[in-house]
This record gives structure tokens, C-alpha cells and sequence, in this order.
């Protein structure tokens, strides 16, 4: 029976650590390109960590959630006074429906689904941000839809990276 003497050894376990290290690497530069092909990578960076298309999209779905409740907060203190506001509410609401959805989309792995969902979700954004741009508004309420609405753009984007 032939043995490996430990130079043998050694150098078989540094080859092996190299092999994987640059697997490693190459992995995180792959999921490091995630973000950056998307249309506002700053926005999606802080979110998408080392992670497959699907729990990039997932995190991204849940950030979008949460920062759409706060800005749903934010404008049914407004509502009542402006009317551009109100409308925005509105579909914030429906935005927020619609994001609840296609989290339910993605556990189920139903990509049809969930990029309608988040399609929609996109476009009630885009509604809220649209109103407020036509009435020249600027306000906190349109600076929050204006960013869910990029950050809703990305995601739809990492949906569609979903095999």
C-alpha cells in the first residue's frame, strides 16, 4: 500500500484550499454583479449580500415592505390636507397588498406570479410619484415613493434573474 509522505499532504490540502477559495470568489463576484446590473445599484447594494438571485429578490421584497409601511405611516398624517397625497396613500396601500403578494409568490417559487406582483407594486409607485410630479409637488411623501419605486425597480429586476 502506498503512502502519501506529508509534503504530499501538505501540498494536496493548499491546492484544495485554493480551489476553493477561488470558487468562493468567483461566487461573490457573481452575486456582487446582482446589484450592479441593476438600474440603481446604491439602492440594491446595502440589501443584496453574497446571496442567489431568489434571496436577493426576497430581501429586497421584505426592505421594500418595510419601507412602505413607513411611508404609508407618513402620508395618513398628510391625507386629510392635500389631495395628491390621499391618492398616494391609496396606492401605497395597494403597493404594500401587492408586495405581500409576491413574497407569497416566491415561497411558492411561482415566478409568473411574483413578477406580476411586483410589477404592479412598481406601478403603484410610479402612480404616487407621477401625481405629484404633474401637481409640482415635492414633499417627503414623493421623495419615499420616488425611492420604493427605484428600489421596486431593482427587484423586479433580481426576479428576473430567478431560474
Amino acid at each position: 500500500m502506498a503512502g502519501c509522505n506529508k509534503s504530499q499532504l501538505y501540498l494536496t490540502t493548499i491546492a484544495v484550499t485554493v480551489i476553493l477559495l477561488t470558487a468562493n470568489q468567483a461566487a461573490e463576484a457573481r452575486f456582487k454583479g446582482l446589484c450592479d446590473q441593476t438600474a440603481y445599484p446604491t439602492l440594491c447594494r446595502p440589501m443584496v449580500k453574497g446571496s442567489s438571485p431568489r434571496r436577493a429578490t426576497r430581501s429586497m421584497i421584505c426592505a421594500l415592505e418595510t419601507k412602505t409601511r413607513l411611508a404609508i405611516a407618513n402620508a395618513a398624517r398628510y391625507k386629510n390636507g392635500n389631495q395628491q397625497v390621499s391618492i398616494c396613500y391609496a396606492t401605497l396601500t395597494d403597493a404594500a397588498f401587492n408586495l405581500r403578494k409576491a413574497k407569497n409568490s416566491i415561497k411558492k417559487r411561482n415566478n409568473l406570479s411574483l413578477k406580476m406582483f411586483l410589477t404592479a407594486a412598481v406601478s403603484d409607485f410610479g402612480v404616487c410619484v407621477n401625481g405629484f410630479v404633474d401637481s409640482r409637488q415635492v414633499n417627503t411623501v414623493q421623495n419615499a415613493a420616488d425611492e420604493l419605486r427605484k428600489m421596486g425597480t431593482n427587484c423586479l429586476f433580481l426576479a428576473t434573474l430567478i431560474r
